[in-house]
């Protein structure tokens, strides 16, 4: 058995790694690393979760934003953006439509828009737990004040999704605005936690200026502040960005890190997100069988998503088309995963 392997099997049996061997199971990937550390993350994750996926479907109320983060298609600065808000009526009509066909938990997300105000989302959490009363409600609505955190973990959400974008601070302040930080993020995070809430976070594989010493810092992070959700994505430009002719983040290593974290967390929830299938051909597939659980579905609505351009839904010849929710559960049961 290899160093490599050797690596592998630390991770299983202490959920670390210290910081220069986790650098040298990212530089050195390789398929037969690949697959081994697949197949132990499938394990620890058949374990944990009983070979189950749930289904989260992202409900998108609306695509204002009051920031201008250079990564972002919703930035405040981007005047060719068609913006809208949802209506009551729209979202409850998504969340049925949802909940007819098995998901379990919607996110509901947005840019950062002031006037999603903390009533106006406790208005929304309550009215779709009305209807949908077992189904996990999941917020991912950008840094907001702790007494609107805690006022929607009273009325029934549950979870929420706040990125800390970089635990290099030099890293950070080369992808997001002067007005924010890695501390400030960090501080947020700790308040969600404080309350209770099922913590999320998300890291961009590939995303412009980063390291390979930057990735390390942001999985060590993660796992220091067990991070309850977690959404391992790829970078994809998004036009009328400053980033928007770099090159996108590469699938098989989002993948790679999927697996390393679910090792390192293993009860979390490990996101399968629909940014994947942009730069690898049943991306969301993969993940689960590299250690995700939870699938996330986009709203089948082709003017919703074009708005909520955070990222291009192309890249190259691949062409993120809306979800064909059959399918994908089709697929994944083949592979034998259950609901």
């Amino acid at each position: 058995m290899g160093a490599m392997s050797n690596l592998v099997n630390k991770l299983v049996a202490t959920g670390n790694l210290e910081e220069e061997e986790l650098t040298e199971l990212l530089q050195f990937r390789n398929e037969e690393t690949s697959q081994y550390l697949y197949e132990q993350a499938q394990m620890i994750c058949n374990k944990k979760k009983n070979k189950k996926v749930e289904i989260w479907g992202r409900i998108l109320l609306g695509n204002f934003c009051k920031n201008d983060c250079k990564m972002c298609g919703l930035q405040r600065g981007n005047r060719f953006v068609k913006r809208y808000r949802m209506d009551m009526d729209h979202i409850l009509r998504l969340c049925h439509d949802f909940d007819a066909q098995g998901v379990k938990g919607f996110v509901l997300e947005s840019g950062n828009d002031p006037l999603l105000g903390e009533e106006k989302i406790a208005e929304i959490i309550l009215a779709i737990h009305s209807h949908h009363p077992k189904t996990k409600i999941i917020l991912a609505l950008g840094e907001k004040n702790e007494g609107a955190y805690l006022h929607w973990k009273t009325v029934g959400a549950v979870g929420y999704l706040l990125a800390h974008g970089s635990a290099n601070e030099n890293h950070f302040k080369k992808i997001y605005p002067a007005n924010t930080s890695f501390l400030l993020k960090k501080q947020h995070q700790w308040q969600l936690r404080n309350i209770e809430y099922l913590l999320g976070d998300e890291l961009l594989v590939g995303i412009p200026y980063q390291t390979v010493k930057d990735v390390v810092d942001d999985l060590r992070y993660m796992k220091e502040q067990g991070v309850n959700i977690i959404d391992i994505r790829t970078f994809m430009p998004a036009l009328h960005t400053v980033f928007e002719r770099e090159r996108s983040g590469n699938g098989d290593m989002a993948i790679y890190i999927m697996a390393i974290m679910r090792l390192m967390l293993p009860n979390a929830y490990i996101l399968a997100d629909p940014v994947l299938e942009c730069v690898k051909k049943n991306g969301r597939v993969q993940a689960l069988e590299a250690g995700a659980d939870v699938l996330i579905v986009d709203v089948p609505e082709a003017d919703i998503l074009s708005s909520y351009c955070v990222y291009q839904r192309k890249s190259g010849r691949m062409q993120l088309g809306l979800d064909d929710l059959d399918q994908l559960k089709m697929q994944i049961q083949e592979k034998g995963f259950q609901f």
